[in-house]
């Protein structure tokens, strides 16, 4: 089998260099690499590879997160797909974006999953093509985790917890894990320094096809001023937009505003339980 590589300067990271130690690690050690400026010019170079007689070429690219880099790899995808028709050959796409990841150790991530994954399916496609059809249904991904199959997908609810008023928002916190386990499902948990901070933390969570809702926990407690309906009718209303954006429910466990210590206090368990109960049933509604 002879194997190409097509990787780019415009990467961030060295992509054809963690392909080739895969490939070195399932005993291939002589593939053809090549290296071009950027993602448009892809296709031209996996074609010249096949051409030459290569089987098989693993197209590797960065995407950055603007706009005009998005058109790029799109017209660079178009380009790639044409190629594979004109040599009737297989070459696997392996684009990493730069917006797809919340922080650099995240990326990092994604380029050595995604790239190292499909390295095997490279060898799968042209040695073991019966090992794919074996994986069909299975919420295979590369990047990131696998997502399962429908049937065995458990389902998991997003929990952002506010870190203000932590005594009170412990409290929902537990209650919320303790009705999570009474419905069989599980939870999620991410914290943020108060309420008003959640919103972006949720459209991160929302964004993860293994969460199917998101249940936020905090405490607004009045003060002397109107601060507190400020937060809590402002966080409400992102929190709503989010869940039409993401057709997700979000489900508000938020207590206040208007409320004293104490009156928070005493409904911190009702209001933890209260929340994933919506999330599961919207949950239901959804899915029926």
């Amino acid at each position: 089998m002879k194997i190409g590589i097509v990787d780019t300067t415009f990467s961030r990271v060295n992509m054809g260099e963690i392909a080739l130690d895969e490939l070195k690690k399932l005993g291939e050690s002589n593939p053809i690499r090549r290296t071009v400026p950027g993602i448009k010019d892809l296709a031209v170079e996996c074609k010249t590879l096949l051409d030459s007689g290569c089987d098989i070429v693993l197209a590797l690219g960065m995407v950055g997160g603007m706009p005009i880099d998005q058109q790029c790899a799109h017209e660079a995808s178009l380009g790639i797909q044409q190629a594979k028709l004109l040599t009737n050959k297989h070459i696997i796409e392996v684009f990493v974006h730069e917006n797809e990841a919340w922080s650099e150790k995240e990326l990092a991530e994604i380029f050595e999953d995604r790239i190292r994954k499909h390295v095997h399916n490279v060898i799968n496609l042209i040695k073991n093509p019966k090992t794919l059809t074996q994986n069909a249904g299975l919420g295979v991904r590369q990047g990131k985790a696998d997502e399962g199959s429908l049937s065995t997908r458990k389902l998991r609810i997003g929990v952002v917890v506010g870190r203000f008023n932590n005594e009170i928002t412990d409290k929902m916190l537990d209650s919320a894990k303790k009705t999570a386990k009474r419905l069989d499902v599980e939870l999620f948990v991410l914290s943020v320094p108060g309420v008003y901070d959640m919103p972006l933390v949720v459209k991160k969570l929302l964004l993860d096809k293994s969460i199917s809702a998101v249940a936020t926990l905090g405490a607004v407690v009045k003060g002397d001023t109107a601060h507190d309906e400020v937060i809590t009718k402002d966080t409400a209303r992102r929190l709503g937009d989010l869940s039409l954006e993401h057709h997700k429910p979000v489900a508000l466990g938020i207590i206040g505003h208007n409320v004293s210590y104490e009156q928070a206090d005493a409904r911190a368990e009702d209001y933890g339980m209260r929340a994933i109960e919506a999330a599961v049933e919207l949950i239901s509604i959804l899915r029926s």
